[in-house]
């Protein structure tokens, strides 16, 4: 999933381990769109039809489509060919990494097109990505993988389960000492003290921020993964980093972009809603704290 993945269970043995790298493998087989012969890729290349889709493409689908609906189109499940035209085609560490010399170029927003949405047909077990767009399972797919290895975890019978992919967490069951103690890393540097500490008796800590995922295009210009539905373009929100408390690694995981678009005044109330809050380290360093 281009990210370091990391699997602690209580009560549990090697086996349990072994099965949970087995799954997280399969899904980023099943998912991932860096490879024209996964699942996802297909889907995409037959926009505007109607696909027969996997169980767990059919759950990845419905799960983006609610969080689209539950951040107020914040969250758009359908930017990939937005990801590929600003040059996200491939492994992040494929693409060239920021500093080397770059030029400063202005991207001009274009004109988005008329919401088109992502379609599930669940007595037909069919998936439909509307013609010219493509699914992007990079906002919600760790955190959803994340979900549904910890729930494996437990069903095989440990006491406890954290599943981190690659900084969206599901934690589940008795931690190693009772409750589960997770570090915010400082956006900037892991060796720097962290942003805060939480703990968690159950439930999901996801992070996503503008400083990590970044790379130089082909014209100079230095582009983030955290894109803006409005316009197909890296947002230029005034926010570092944001992590997200929430019940559910999936729900998590989107809200974090949501709160970078909202800001913190109008993501509150959304926060709230969910039974969800957020830590924010904004672009001059100041934690915030959103709930």
């Amino acid at each position: 999933m281009g990210s370091d993945c990391r699997v602690l269970v209580v009560g549990g043995d090697a086996d349990d381990l072994t099965w949970a790298e087995d799954q997280v493998r399969r899904l980023e087989a099943i998912w991932t769109r860096f490879d024209e012969r996964s699942e996802i890729s297909r889907i995409n290349a037959a926009a505007g039809r109607a696909v027969p889709a996997s169980p767990e493409v059919l759950m990845l689908a419905r799960r983006a489509i609610r969080a689209e609906a539950l951040t107020g189109g914040r969250f758009d499940p359908l930017m990939g060919t937005d990801m590929v035209a600003l040059g996200y085609d491939r492994d992040l560490a494929s693409l060239t990494p920021p500093g080397a010399p770059s030029a400063r170029v202005t991207l001009t927003p274009r004109v988005r097109p008329a919401a088109r949405g992502l379609r599930v047909d669940e007595t037909a077990g069919t998936v439909l990505v509307p013609q010219g767009r493509a699914l992007d399972p990079g906002g919600i797919g760790k955190g959803l993988g994340a979900d549904m290895v910890s729930a494996g975890l437990m069903a095989r019978g440990v006491e406890g389960a954290l599943v981190n992919l690659g900084g969206d967490i599901r934690c589940r069951g008795r931690g190693p000492s009772g409750d589960w103690r997770i570090a915010i890393e400082h956006p900037d540097d892991p060796s720097l003290p962290g942003v805060a500490e939480i703990t968690l008796t159950q439930g999901a800590l996801c992070t996503s921020g503008v400083r990590k995922r970044r790379w130089i295009r082909a014209d100079g210009t230095e582009v983030h993964h955290l894109i803006d539905p409005a316009t197909g373009l890296p947002t230029d929100a005034p926010v570092a980093q944001v992590s997200v408390v929430a019940p559910r690694a999936w729900l998590a995981e989107a809200l974090t972009k949501a709160v970078v678009l909202a800001g913190p005044d109008d993501a509150a109330p959304m926060l709230a809603h969910h039974r969800a809050a957020a830590i924010a380290v904004t672009a001059d360093g100041t934690v915030v704290k959103i709930s």
